[in-house]
């Protein structure tokens, strides 16, 4: 992959150019060897809006679901990458504050991503909460696709305080929950439910974005590379949206 706007090369100076290369395939290798298997998927802003110079989002829209952003999933890609430097409280860095469930993540060199991308770590698992109203048919729909393969049980509750058992009352496909008995809450009412997920994150800086570079280790000749992006990622539950003052 490439994003540069030429494919030139220049002459390298002679002796000692005064100055110490990246060793970019090293750098590419720590990251494969030390990081973590995500999958990344462009985002878009939704075009469901009233007008050009406001944030105005219907809330009820169809294209993203009030997301505000249209995840083109048929576009991800599945890759290596470093996450760090996750933090519980408000904290001055030099990159800007840091709040409550942000991060730096890593990657490797040809992978470039931007504003609102979805980050979805593969291989482990958390705790959403989350609440549901009971629709008028037998299948609900969850935020996020439960994580599989994991010991991490299901709780549901309705508001009159009765449990349902997963398996039992209700089966989990993906992110549709179906109701199994008639046993369940009632149409239109509300109920919670905590259930493993994938942890997912969005982008939300792209801190080096703008790291202009010329290879030229154990070479003749510059040219122009990508150095390894990082991000600011934050969990997507907890991302503000433009037109909401409260996180998602």
């Amino acid at each position: 992959m490439s994003d540069f706007a030429s494919q030139n090369t220049y002459p390298k100076r002679k002796g000692k150019p005064g100055r110490i290369d990246f060793n970019i395939p090293e750098i590419d290798r720590l990251v494969e060897d030390q990081g973590i298997m995500v999958r990344v998927i462009p985002s878009v802003l939704c075009p469901n809006r009233t007008d050009l110079g406001g944030t105005n989002h219907a809330l009820g829209c169809d294209i993203c679901g009030g997301d505000e952003v249209v995840d083109l999933d048929e576009e991800c890609q599945e890759v290596w990458a470093v996450i760090q430097s996750i933090k519980h409280n408000k904290d001055a860095q030099v990159q800007g504050v840091w709040d409550v469930k942000d991060a730096l993540i890593t990657f490797k060199k040809d992978m470039r991503l931007y504003y609102w991308w979805k980050i979805e770590v593969l291989d482990f698992s958390s705790i959403f909460n989350q609440i549901v109203e009971r629709g008028s048919g037998n299948t609900d729909k969850l935020r996020y696709t439960p994580a599989a393969s994991c010991d991490t049980p299901y709780y549901l509750l309705d508001k009159n305080g009765n449990k349902y058992i997963k398996d039992t009352h209700y089966r989990i496909d993906n992110r549709n929950l179906t109701w199994l008995t008639s046993a369940k809450p009632v149409s239109g009412k509300l109920y919670s439910i905590s259930y493993p997920v994938i942890p997912t994150f969005r982008v939300l800086e792209t801190v080096h974005e703008n790291r202009y570079y010329y290879e030229s280790f154990k070479s003749k000749e510059k040219r122009p590379v990508n150095l390894p992006q990082h991000a600011v990622i934050r969990w997507d539950y907890m991302a503000e949206r433009s037109g909401n003052k409260e996180p998602i």
